[in-house]
């Protein structure tokens, strides 16, 4: 029987330092979704653009993964990772300072591009220091610190409104305080950079192949956050309701969110995670059925939201453990920046569907989109798991 490895002190501040640096971007992303959707909701009243932004920036989402190893095979990952954050905090004030939206599909590619840097060496990082018995809980962990600081950022977007300096000026300060953590902890376990040969683009893409199924699940999550959180309280308003009830819509799913992420890590370290991805897939598929099903009762809408986004966001979470599963050493960070690469997919190619079909069946559009990605996910899925078995 092998020994239970346990965590050393500097590795269990690696991990505690990478997932509050994120969780604290979350937070940050919670109280500018709204923001943006809102305010462009305002200035356009186009569905189509608003996805045409989330899209510009899920490029960014897919163009930068594959260059971070690269990155940490010729500089420190701890220097690159601050850096991208600090440089990415400065975009925020610009959207107030640029307030039209050809600046802003510029700005939000710039701010996507750094803090996509920063997730991937960040779940590097994590993946690295977990030991695989308690890879699930590190994980879920993770994913609850990613969803609780989304959904008090939805909380401050419903304190602070859109209007003024005050909500641009809280999201800047918020991605400051996520480098504390870094002056906090100053001798965290190290973040393993790559040699040459495991920095290639080609093993991003063999790597893709291998793993349809993880990739799977980075692509429906993807799209399922990028879709929620910047069109459903443009949903909610649309339905008739008032946007303060559309970003209150928005805080209740994203607790959802969170409340859902560490049991389904506990999940996935007692029972088979195939099927626990089959079941979190299939739920992707039915809860906007439900969800139109409802109508305009709000109440109920909230609950169906609630317990959808807790389930449906748990394949990031889950989708990281098989990966850190699956690839061990230096192919970890091309498997990590690979899973990045196909979560961009997923925001890059949904929004743009999601917005036109929410202008032309209005406002139910955008959640038949989500049932037929769900309807995807399951099918891609299914043909993986006939592969495996033979």
């Amino acid at each position: 029987m092998n020994p239970v490895q346990k965590m050393t002190r500097p590795e269990k501040q690696g991990v505690l330092t990478a997932i509050l640096c994120t969780g604290l971007i979350a937070m940050a992303w919670g109280l500018q979704a709204p923001l943006i959707a809102q305010w462009l909701e305002r200035m356009t009243g186009s569905g189509a653009l608003l996805g045409t932004l989330i899209a510009l920036a899920a490029v960014a989402t897919i163009t930068l993964p594959p260059f971070v190893p690269k990155l940490m095979s010729w500089y420190d990952p701890k220097k690159v990772l601050l850096a991208s954050l600090l440089l990415g905090a400065l975009t925020i004030p610009a959207l107030k300072i640029f307030m039209f939206p050809a600046a802003w599909l510029a700005i939000k590619f710039i701010s996507s591009a750094l803090f996509t840097i920063v997730f991937v060496i960040a779940e590097v990082w994590i993946n690295q220091l977990a030991p695989e018995h308690l890879r699930g809980r590190i994980l879920g962990a993770y994913g609850a610190a990613l969803a609780g600081g989304m959904g008090l950022g939805s909380g401050l977007a419903v304190w602070t409104g859109i209007d003024g300096w005050m909500p641009f000026v809280v999201c800047t300060l918020i991605y400051l305080i996520a480098a504390l953590p870094f002056l906090v902890f100053p001798r965290t376990a190290p973040i393993r950079g790559n040699h040459k040969e495991n920095t290639r683009f080609s093993l991003l893409l063999s790597i893709m192949k291998a793993a349809p199924a993880i990739m799977m699940c980075a692509i429906v999550f993807g799209a399922i956050e990028q879709i929620y959180i910047y069109f459903l309280p443009v949903y909610d308003t649309r339905l008739g309701h008032t946007e303060a009830m559309g970003r209150t819509l928005l805080l209740i799913a994203a607790l959802g969110n969170f409340l859902f992420q560490y049991p389904m890590g506990v999940l996935a370290d007692r029972m088979n995670r195939r099927r626990l991805t089959q079941l979190l897939m299939g739920t992707a598929f039915v809860g906007p059925l439900l969800m139109m099903a409802s109508g305009t009762h709000f109440l109920i809408l909230a609950m169906l939201a609630f317990v959808y986004m807790g389930l449906t966001t748990a394949l990031y979470t889950v989708g990281l453990v098989q990966l850190g599963e699956q690839f061990k050493g230096e192919k970890l960070a091309a498997a990590n920046a690979a899973f990045i690469v196909a979560y961009g997919i997923g925001s890059l190619l949904t929004p743009p569907v999601a917005g036109k079909m929410m202008d032309i069946v209005n406002p139910q559009g955008f959640l038949w989109t989500m049932a037929g990605l769900g309807a995807l996910g399951l099918l891609v899925l299914g043909l993986s798991e006939t592969r495996f078995r033979r």
